[in-house]
């Protein structure tokens, strides 16, 4: 594994954890900084069912945080205001029917979660 990769995924682990409690909930960057990554790694992912991995896998984070009723509302906002970065991309991404399928799955879960929790 070389340094760039190593680095990269404990940057992103550390950008989880920070997202995922709201470690910095008036610093919207912090989402930036997260999805870029998670961008630019699907895009240089070899199997599209690989970048699906990681796009679903930042808009989870992302939709998890969003639903949790014990983070500040504002920085559940955030998460949901963002959340199309990465859900787009998968769709673009696409291109098996698995792919297709696990994208459209994803969203059934979103469309159906989000009103629960923030109405």
């Amino acid at each position: 594994m070389t340094q760039h990769i190593a680095k990269a995924l404990v940057t992103s682990a550390n950008l989880k954890q920070q997202i995922r409690t709201a470690c910095h909930p008036d610093d919207p960057q912090l989402l930036k900084r997260y999805i870029n990554l998670a961008l630019d790694s699907a895009n240089i992912a070899g199997a599209s069912s690989e970048k699906i991995r990681i796009l679903l896998d930042c808009a989870a984070l992302l939709l998890e945080t969003a639903c949790d009723q014990k983070v500040v509302l504002s920085w559940r906002y955030q998460c949901l205001d963002q959340i199309y970065r990465p859900l787009l991309a998968a769709e673009k991404q696409s291109i098996t029917a698995g792919d297709h399928h696990r994208v459209r799955q994803f969203s059934h879960l979103f469309t159906h979660l989000t009103p629960t929790f923030f109405n």
